[in-house]
């Protein structure tokens, strides 16, 4: 394919994803095009840089919107609009996506640079849930600590440890990332759940499409709807289907596991116990699959108890769970 050709089909892809309304089938064939070819991803990702660059400049004396607003209410956008209530810019979008090819082709590529300050936000034994100037919302599962910066051309979250539930407002100007350890979630317009605690790290999405990249992964994964990536300390990631609705089940009180080892159960249930959770060796190689409601330790531990053949004692230093028959 000549470079003339991708670029085009980029320029056609971008313009059809910055349409709010873009249905769910425009993902998921573009979800087809972006694995076809390393090439295409690359592509669409010059585009979108191009289209950053490009886009409207704060007016003079207007300042950065707060990350947050006050209220659950659905703020307006920080854009300017029309009389209609659209973005000018959005009527212009193809005569700029045709600027960006001849800047490709002359190959000037402006730099990126972001502006904002960063608000940090923490949980304790309950959920939040946060509203951003942009529309997005953020659900903070317990014990999750993260910092917020909305800025004129990006928005970043950077999660530094716990679990968040993401729904992000689809701005093609404004790339939304998160930096989770040595992990970047990088997103295209979606929905989607975040861990990372303990050396586990986990992306599940729900709506849309996001790209992630970072520590023992090779290449960027782009991740669909109803797909996750899991991975544990520098072992090598794996991406399973799921379930969509399930991918922030936590939401909603229950701890979804499917054939899951019980390692993983006990770094959860060490984040909602608020204490150590550790998996003797005669218990090791037992795995889970059944859902926990979420409630006070006594609640979760008989739940589990009653699916897994383990025992549950507790010292000084935590919860011990070993096999029932003690081997």
């Amino acid at each position: 394919m000549t470079t003339t050709l991708l670029h085009d089909q980029a320029l056609d892809w971008f313009v059809r994803l910055s349409d709010p309304d873009a249905p769910e089938t425009a993902w998921i064939d573009f979800q087809t095009w972006l694995e076809a070819s390393p090439a295409n991803g690359h592509a669409y990702d010059l585009i979108e840089q191009v289209w950053v660059a490009l886009d409207e400049e704060t007016p003079a004396g207007e300042t950065e919107a707060p990350p947050l607003v006050a209220n659950d209410a659905w703020p307006e956008p920080r854009a300017r609009r029309d009389g209609h209530g659209k973005r000018p810019g959005r009527v212009w979008l193809p005569s700029l996506a045709m600027a960006a090819a001849a800047l490709m082709v002359v190959g000037l590529w402006p730099e990126i640079s972001g502006t904002g300050r960063f608000q940090t936000f923490s949980t304790a034994d309950a959920s939040r849930e946060l509203v951003l100037s942009d529309g997005s919302r953020l659900t903070m599962n317990r014990h999750s600590d993260l910092r917020v910066r909305i800025g004129k051309h990006d928005r970043e979250v950077a999660l530094t440890g716990g679990e968040v539930a993401f729904d992000v407002t689809h701005d093609a100007a404004r790339p939304f990332t998160v930096a989770a350890g040595d992990h970047e979630v990088r997103v295209l317009g979606t929905a989607f759940n975040v861990l990372s605690h303990n050396g586990e790290f986990s992306v599940g999405v729900r709506r849309g499409l996001v790209a992630v990249s970072g520590n023992g992964i090779p290449e960027t994964v782009r991740l669909a709807v109803g797909q996750r990536i899991d991975q544990t300390g520098e072992a090598a990631p794996v991406v399973v289907r799921v379930d969509p609705d399930q991918t922030s089940a936590w939401q909603q009180g229950v701890l979804v596991y499917r054939n899951t080892d019980l390692d993983s159960v006990a770094d959860d249930l060490s984040r909602y116990l608020d204490k150590p959770v550790k998996v003797e060796a005669s218990a090791g190689a037992l795995k889970f699959t059944g859902a926990l409601r979420i409630g006070d330790e006594a609640t979760m531990l008989r739940q589990l108890q009653e699916f897994v053949p383990i025992r549950v004692t507790e010292t000084a230093g935590g919860l011990h769970m070993e096999a029932r028959d003690g081997r």
